[in-house]
């Protein structure tokens, strides 16, 4: 598989999980489901069993924001007056992380549903206090990887 490919099909995988996870479940879920979480990770908030789908929905409707911005922004500008010769190489590695964070994003779209589901059919009492520190752990390691290249990029000979 193409390396630039692999972050989209993974993202691609998480969101096709919240729909096909919601409509395996469907018929098994009660009248109410939770619909937030307090600081502790029990639902403090419930909502019609349809507002399952909320998730589902708007991480497609971000996934396909995301997808298009990533598109339509050909002419890079990273605002700090680089060269074209640095602007060219930042290109593709700007890209690469959207890429990245639009999977993780996803997935942790994809886990908070799976929570949702499982809390509502009675499988589990709230959120770990794992999901936080995973996921923002995720986001966190993904950009410093991503800024170490950068600045790798930077040192390589091309400045500023």
């Amino acid at each position: 598989m193409n390396m630039r490919k692999l972050p989209d099909t993974i993202a691609i995988i998480g969101l096709v999980f919240m729909f096909v996870s919601v409509g395996i479940f469907w018929s098994q879920l009660p009248a109410l489901v939770p619909t937030h979480f307090g600081v502790s990770g029990p639902p403090n908030s419930y909502g019609p069993k349809s507002s399952i789908w909320m998730l589902p929905i708007v991480g497609l409707l971000l996934y396909g924001f995301l997808t298009l911005i990533s598109r339509i922004s050909l002419r890079f500008n990273d605002g700090l007056g680089a060269t074209a010769e640095l602007r060219t190489r930042l290109q593709p590695l700007t890209l690469e992380l959207a890429g990245w964070l639009k999977a993780e994003v996803m997935w942790t779209f994809a886990w908070l549903n799976w929570i949702v589901l499982q809390i509502a059919l009675g499988r589990s009492t709230g959120l770990s206090p794992a999901f936080p520190v995973v996921t923002l752990g995720a986001i966190v390691v993904t950009l410093v990887v991503f800024l170490v290249r950068v600045f790798s990029l930077v040192r390589r000979g091309t400045s500023l």
